[in-house]
């Protein structure tokens, strides 16, 4: 589905086409950059270490300040940006503060349209050597397989059971993914779907995880003008049309963002991330068959609920408000 007029702005400039001594064959990164600079050395010295990483066009879309006392760390952030030793880089500077939703929707796209597919990169995430070769090869794998709308770096602290080195669930990821621009062109960032969920008690139940996360509770929060999420309608994109994500059976990403930095996330710690060290080795099994695994769904379902109850939501929200804030 084509973006609505009121996005249709955001992607109207053609892209910069990115240095030819890049490979065709390497998926283009789309990295979202704003005003974290140690947060943004992390995430290019963990991109740095994974061997695709120079034949990978770059694009990097750095967001404008909010304020004065933003611009000073935009800027440094910017300058990292121009001094980094990359030769498929494309640089794309906003001289205003779009927030990450209309960044990521509007970057996501114009990419999509010139490459046919895309590896989304946040800022805040530290990535596995093996990250860029996972990726790419699920790209490659499910190009044409229409269920098939997003590959996830991210994988939940679960024990998946599966002899294979990823698995298919049915609900989106933000933390490091890629997708193609068949699928994306089903992203409705509009919500026309939102009524159906209401009208449907079982059909918002499964879009919970039967439960597990109130995901319904935050699509209410960005339909009431509350929230401002790319992810969340994308997800709801996902689950109307019955598409699929491939995760990882080990997780290829760790979110750094817990720190009190990060606008959507709290302090703390994630809890959806391992406490052991990022995987070395290569995730190169994929699974066969393109269908949602039972058994790992039931896990991470499992998971989520014990992170959802209420003394845990409770914690994690005096966390939030007793942080020091970022200056």
């Amino acid at each position: 589905m084509p973006l609505t007029s009121e996005f249709a702005p955001l992607v109207t400039d053609p892209l910069p086409a990115p240095p030819a001594n890049t490979s065709s064959a390497a998926a283009p990164i789309a990295l979202f950059l704003y005003r974290r600079p140690r947060h943004t050395l992390r995430c290019l010295q963990s991109l740095a270490r994974n061997p695709e990483f120079l034949d990978s066009p770059l694009y990097l879309f750095c967001d404008g300040p909010k304020d004065a006392v933003d611009a000073a760390a935009v800027e440094e952030v910017r300058r990292m940006a121009h001094a980094l030793p990359h030769p498929g880089k494309v640089i794309i500077e906003s001289t205003t503060n779009r927030g990450l939703a209309d960044s990521v929707i509007a970057g996501v796209t114009r990419v999509v349209q010139e490459h046919g597919r895309v590896i989304v990169v946040e800022d805040d995430l530290v990535l596995a050597p093996s990250f860029l070769a996972f990726m790419n090869q699920s790209l490659r794998h499910y190009r044409d397989n229409p269920l098939v709308m997003q590959v996830s770096g991210h994988m939940y602290p679960v024990d998946t059971g599966s002899t294979s080195d990823a698995v298919f669930m049915p609900m989106a990821s933000s933390w490091g993914w890629a997708t193609w621009d068949r699928a994306w062109r089903r992203f409705d960032p509009d919500m026309r779907d939102f009524q159906m969920l209401v009208e449907q008690s079982a059909l918002r139940r499964q879009f919970d995880i039967d439960g597990a996360f109130p995901y319904f509770s935050i699509l209410k929060r960005q339909r009431a003008g509350k929230a401002d999420s790319w992810f969340i309608r994308w997800y709801l994109s996902l689950f109307m049309h019955g598409g699929m994500t491939l995760y990882p059976r080990q997780s290829l990403v760790r979110n750094e963002g817990f720190d009190g930095t990060g606008v959507h996330c709290g302090v703390g710690g994630s809890p959806y991330d391992a406490t052991d060290a990022l995987p070395d080795r290569p995730l190169t099994r994929l699974p066969d068959t393109d269908h949602v695994d039972a058994h790992a769904l039931a896990r991470v379902r499992t998971f989520l609920a014990a992170q959802n109850t209420f003394w845990q939501r409770a914690r994690r929200r005096l966390r939030t408000l007793s942080a020091p804030r970022p200056s």
